[in-house]
């Protein structure tokens, strides 16, 4: 029948959604896309220099000894390193009206111009209060931009490859954090305040790429459709998913899809925030939201990044020299994981990622933890050396699957109307969670010293144990259709979508919200 060849049509343009002929690097509409999309891939940049960066000052005389912080510990350190994460706070309230109203590209300028003004501040600051101002400043463009750019790259990104494109956004946290320990090895001996002033500019770099790259950068289809603005969204879709053909398949099946499913979005009024209470689908998209915001900042990581310094004094590591060179090191090692690891949820899942990645950091940072303590009450050279080696590797099982993997879960599993709310929701618990997080961190450290560890060795285990349980897998769906696995029979696809149909067929589909309502 005529309707049935509509479907295999349809079918067929969906199956080349994974299936492009030929390298990426021989077409030329996605070669330019994929040169555009690092612009929104730096987006992870700042955070990421900036944990690095309030670790390594702690490690310069001249930070330290300076008059302008006077040797802070315990609640000034925390409060130091805490106030860009209260900045986030306040920046996720940005997120939504930015990226609504004004677009993706927009809302990321707006977060650039935001972290180029605090890093001014924190490099000219002449006292406490100034510098936690320009950390403010730079948490709140931090979050604005960190949450729009893998949101822009799923929705510019071709279909097949999302997945990898999406969790390489956040492996510029370790390029930030690369470029801030080693201009920090390479400024520590200078003695003046330039020793860290010269780190603190160099936070501005991403920033100033980014809000002069963004002009260059194709709008988000999907927002454009959103907007009453179809031809302008198949035109980016034909530009750089066809090579400028109207008519291609890819191109045509992805404008239906998009066309429809937003449609019925609108149609639904699932545009507010009271949407997020309505169904059991929406209220497991809350609960993802808030526990992994949690585990992005509870996992032991903020100890690691934010508290490195104190970590090796620990175990006997004490020179300048000595611990600056780990940290850069060691963020080279993280880095190259972090990109490594970024290509293996579009091959092997998310789930198995995120399961596998938790595992071990729960592994790794119990023998932080036991050999820290051995070398504490025996001072043992091996047992220094061990948990140094160890350190280098919970760097590496935390990239396995809560930097990319994670990031793309987060993505994935909300749809288009609630998108930009959700992740304003991600980053607002993130923030929250790294605010208390890095202002208790030393203060815990100060009181208990190694013992402290053990809250992260028994609250990894509880995070693992939610995941299992909670997290389905996403694998080898489009954006629209993730709903399917979340919602079921009530999920607002378009009924041109071959897939929904075909699931239709099979009968009601095994979703998250059957599961939510059991």
């Amino acid at each position: 029948s005529k309707s049935s060849k509509v479907d295999r049509a349809a079918l067929a343009g969906a199956s080349r959604l994974n299936n492009k002929v030929g390298p990426w690097w021989n077409d030329r509409g996605l070669r330019t896309l994929n040169f555009l999309i690092f612009i929104p891939l730096m987006s992870e940049y700042v955070p990421g220099y900036d944990a690095s960066l309030i670790n390594n000052v702690q490690q310069l005389p001249e930070w330290q000894n300076g008059k302008q912080f006077h040797h802070p510990k315990g609640s000034l350190l925390g409060f130091l390193s805490a106030s860009y994460w209260v900045g986030n706070v306040i920046g996720v309230f940005f997120i939504t009206p930015l990226s609504d109203r004004f677009g993706r590209r927009m809302a990321m300028f707006f977060g650039s111009v935001v972290a180029i003004a605090g890093t001014a501040l924190c490099t000219g600051a002449i006292n406490s209060g100034m510098f936690m101002a320009g950390r403010l400043l730079l948490g709140i463009g931090g979050v604005i931009v960190g949450a729009i750019g893998p949101v822009l790259v799923a929705e510019l990104a071709y279909p097949s490859q999302r997945a990898t494109a999406t969790a390489l956004s956040n492996t510029q946290y370790s390029m930030g954090a690369i470029v801030a320990a080693w201009i920090t090895f390479g400024a520590f001996r200078l003695h003046s305040t330039w020793a860290w002033r010269i780190p603190s500019i160099f936070q501005a770099l991403p920033s100033l790429l980014q809000a002069l790259g963004i002009f260059f950068l194709p709008e988000s289809p999907r927002w454009l459709v959103s907007k009453g603005r179809e031809q302008a969204a198949l035109d980016v879709l034909a530009r750089y998913h066809g090579n400028g053909d109207r008519e291609d398949p890819v191109v045509q099946f992805e404008f239906q899809e998009i066309l429809g499913t937003i449609e019925l979005e609108i149609a639904a009024k699932q545009t507010t925030w009271k949407s997020f209470l309505t169904g059991p689908g929406n209220k497991w998209r809350i609960f993802i939201m808030i526990w992994f915001g949690i585990c992005k900042q509870w996992s032991g990581n903020g100890v690691v990044s934010y508290y490195l310094h104190t970590m090796l004094l620990d175990v006997g590591i004490k020179t300048t020299f000595e611990q600056t060179l780990i940290t850069a090191t060691s963020q080279m090692f993280s880095f190259a994981c972090s990109v490594g690891f970024a290509f293996l949820p579009g091959r092997v899942g998310r789930r198995p990622l995120l399961l596998w990645s938790m595992f071990l950091m729960w592994v790794v940072f119990l023998l932080i933890t036991v050999l820290t303590g051995h070398f504490t009450n025996t001072g043992s050279n091996p047992a220094s050396y061990a948990s140094v080696a160890f350190i280098y590797l919970y760097s590496g099982v935390h990239n396995l699957g809560w930097t990319g993997a994670m990031m793309l879960y987060v993505v994935e599993v909300l749809p288009y109307s609630i998108r930009a709310k959700g992740i304003s929701l991600f980053w607002l618990v993130t923030g929250l969670a790294g605010a208390f997080n890095t202002y208790v961190n030393p203060i815990g450290l100060d009181r208990f010293g190694y013992k402290f560890y053990y809250f992260y060795v028994v609250w990894i285990a509880v995070e693992f144990a939610v995941v299992w349980w909670q997290c389905p897998e996403t694998m080898g769906t489009s954006l629209e259709d993730v709903a399917l696995i979340v919602d079921g029979d009530k999920a607002a696809v378009s009924s041109a979508d071959p897939v929904a149909k075909v699931l239709g067929k099979k009968g009601p589909v095994a979703s998250i919200a059957e599961h939510v309502e059991k």
